[in-house]
């Protein structure tokens, strides 16, 4: 495993994935890592690497970074140059699943060298597309750069005050959820269906892409129906359990199971297996 950048706040404890010790100044910092499928494995299951619905999270020292991954050797020539993956795709799980010789590397940079496979050939600073199989987890997102333009990459200078309520939510948040889900006219960005009416608009929802309910840019908003939200991640999973968010739910599924069937939506039959 190389250390390619230097980087700050995380010298401590680095050796427990064979991690180098590392030093640099605060703030954001350019990180490439090197993941074989078994050390891959391995930081999952320790909590080092976090599957986002907006990037593949690795965290040390209580620092979270958000990344991607790709593959750092390809063979070019004959396939061009290799995707990168920013959620749990086909891909990544075939990482996870097969154990053994597959290779891949972290990174939050906008550009990435990728060398041939078996001539060793270097392709300096190359901007990757987004996996096919990744395209819903950012809005407008579609290669390297435009992942790296949202990323926080300014120091924080100041901390300031955000009035939320008793969820997290921001003061206008109803205002700021309304308005966005009227610009996509009420479509789910998931599974593409729309209400039958007003009345059934309490069925979409806003979901926050990072998980923070604080961050209301729009390239961090999605218009989701009740089904595709609950099953965004185990906690949305968690809370569309509860009985008031299961009622919606059901009824719901309920009033729309044809057009959830029309457009093939994902989550209807595991809906329907009763995992909620």
């Amino acid at each position: 495993m190389k250390n390619l950048y230097q980087f700050s706040a995380l010298d401590k404890k680095l050796t427990e994935l064979e991690f180098p010790a590392i030093s640099g100044k605060s703030g954001f910092q350019p990180i490439r890592i090197d993941f074989d499928a078994q050390k891959f494995q391995r930081a999952v299951r320790e909590g080092k690497i976090r599957f986002g619905n907006d990037g593949i999270y690795l965290t040390y020292e209580g620092r979270e970074w958000k990344g991607y991954m790709y593959m750092p050797t390809y063979r070019v020539s004959q396939y061009g140059l290799p995707k990168f993956h920013l959620t749990r795709c086909e891909k990544i799980q075939e990482l996870f699943s097969s154990g053994y010789g597959q290779y891949y590397k972290w990174s939050n940079n906008k550009l990435n060298d990728i060398i041939e496979r078996g001539t060793s050939k270097i392709y300096k600073d190359q901007k990757l597309s987004l996996c096919s199989y990744c395209r819903h987890a950012i809005i407008g997102v579609n290669n390297t750069e435009d992942f790296f333009r949202t990323l926080d990459t300014e120091p924080k200078e100041e901390v300031v005050s955000i009035e939320v309520d008793i969820f997290g939510y921001v003061k206008d948040w109803q205002k700021i959820s309304i308005a966005y889900r009227k610009k996509k006219e009420c479509t789910c960005e998931s599974c593409g269906i729309k209400p039958k009416n007003n009345f059934d608009k309490r069925f979409w929802h806003t979901h926050h892409l990072d998980g923070d309910k604080t961050n209301n840019k729009e390239i961090n908003l999605e218009c989701l129906c009740v089904l595709c939200h609950s099953y965004k991640d185990l906690k949305h999973e968690d809370n569309f359990d509860k009985t008031r968010m299961k009622k919606e739910l059901d009824s719901f599924v309920e009033k729309y199971n044809t057009e959830l069937k029309s457009v093939n939506n994902s989550y209807l039959k595991t809906y329907q297996n009763g995992r909620i």
